[in-house]
């Protein structure tokens, strides 16, 4: 949409200069009009490079600036403040130049006359469909303050998350690229320069030296048909994993492979819980709370596509536990505890508790599986490393026993 810089009067006479987002100049001129301002000239906004940069910025904000303007907006409004002025005030403090223009265009928005998650509708790949639907019920029923807040330590719970499976796969990564290296060093230049060495000598290579030296010389006659290879699986992969029926396909599966599965299991009921229990405290109807969850909220797409079955089963009449038991795929522990909430209509205290439930959880089973990978990696290090050294060690024998 385009995007116009204008000078224009408020009631007391006051220039005011700012830019706008609209369709045209009547619409500008009508949404100023709404705010109270006259509009003298106007024009429009060329979008060279530093527009485009600030339509990529938009989309790369972090997390962590947009749950602090969050809090602090959710602050200023407990203070009494109007909403205008609370953007206005949160506009000079926030850190980020893509987050302060977002703001800014928000402000000439509402000014406008449109609601704050109308406002933050033009802004997609910054805020997802669940904080507007927040947003917009805490408007609606006058907790906006409240519903900032809630949804500001819902996404902080959400980064922690986050933050955990990240540093998980940081000490797998280091062990297997740390190996990958070293067998690559001694399979590809130490052992064929030594293997040739005692060729030389007329010293006769035993089985395992011929085995691992074999493998050595394939891929060192190979390795671009190889690589070539493993590209265009990873290509063909990640192909696949992008389509629905394929996604559902290694995601369903995933669920039940040892040690990865509980933790994807864990993780995807984490965001079930957190997600409904803030959505539903917050008023947003079943309709729209199953919408938003079964949008790749749970990161499993076939749990997402249990959920908008069970739905279905809810629209005919059933209970939220039965139709989630209906369909499948959800813990036993989990339809407990919602069933329990309905009886005592309590849904939202049952799934902020599996909420907390889940997220202790994430972080036991991600411990464990951690745990055990420390110990398989130095299993396999250690046969790989054997391996090679048997291979160098047994013909230097040889060549001992025959000097003696």
């Amino acid at each position: 949409m385009p995007k116009f810089q204008y000078r224009a009067v408020d009631g007391s006479g006051r220039l005011l200069k700012g830019t706008s987002v609209a369709a045209n100049v009547s619409e500008m001129e009508k949404q100023l009009r709404g705010a109270g301002l006259t509009l003298i000239d106007s024009r429009k906004i060329v979008e060279g490079i530093g527009a485009g940069a600030g339509k990529w910025l938009s989309g790369k904000i972090k997390p962590r600036i947009i749950i602090e303007f969050y809090y602090r907006l959710s602050q200023t409004l407990e203070l009494g403040l109007p909403i205008l002025s609370a953007l206005e005030e949160n506009e000079k403090i926030i850190p980020s130049k893509a987050m302060r223009r977002i703001v800014g265009e928000m402000k000439i928005s509402i000014e406008a006359g449109n609601m704050m998650n109308e406002a933050m509708s033009r802004f997609p790949k910054v805020f997802q469909k669940l904080e507007m639907g927040i947003i917009r019920m805490g408007e609606q029923s006058g907790g906006l303050p409240k519903s900032l807040k809630s949804l500001a330590e819902f996404m902080e719970w959400r980064e922690d998350i986050r933050s955990t499976i990240r540093r998980a796969t940081i000490y797998p990564s280091f062990i297997i690229l740390s190996i990958g290296a070293v067998i690559g060093m001694w399979v590809g230049y130490v052992l064929p320069r030594m293997a040739g060495l005692l060729k030389e000598m007329g010293v006769p290579l035993p089985p395992v030296t011929r085995a691992v030296l074999g493998v050595s010389l394939f891929f060192q006659g190979y390795w671009l048909y190889i690589l070539t290879g493993i590209g265009l699986m990873v290509v063909l992969f990640l192909m696949f994993r992008k389509t629905k029926n394929g996604a559902v396909f290694l995601q369903k599966y995933m669920l039940k492979i040892p040690v990865i599965g509980p933790v994807a299991t864990n993780i995807a009921m984490a965001r079930l819980s957190q997600n409904f229990a803030t959505m539903y405290a917050a008023g947003v109807t079943l309709h729209n709370i199953f919408e938003i969850l079964a949008d790749n909220v749970l990161g499993n797409r076939y749990l997402e596509g249990r959920l908008e079955e069970a739905y279905r089963e809810i629209q005919r009449g059933q209970s939220i536990a039965a139709g989630l038991e209906a369909v499948g795929g959800f813990p036993p522990l989990l339809l407990g505890a919602v069933r329990n909430g309905e009886t005592t209509g309590t849904l939202d205290v049952s799934f902020a508790r599996l909420g907390t439930y889940y997220n202790n959880e994430v972080k036991r089973s991600v411990q464990t599986m951690v745990n055990m990978i420390e110990p398989l990696s130095i299993l396999f290090l250690g046969g790989v490393f054997g391996l090679i050294a048997l291979s160098i060690l047994l013909p230097l024998y040889d060549v001992m026993s025959q000097f003696k």
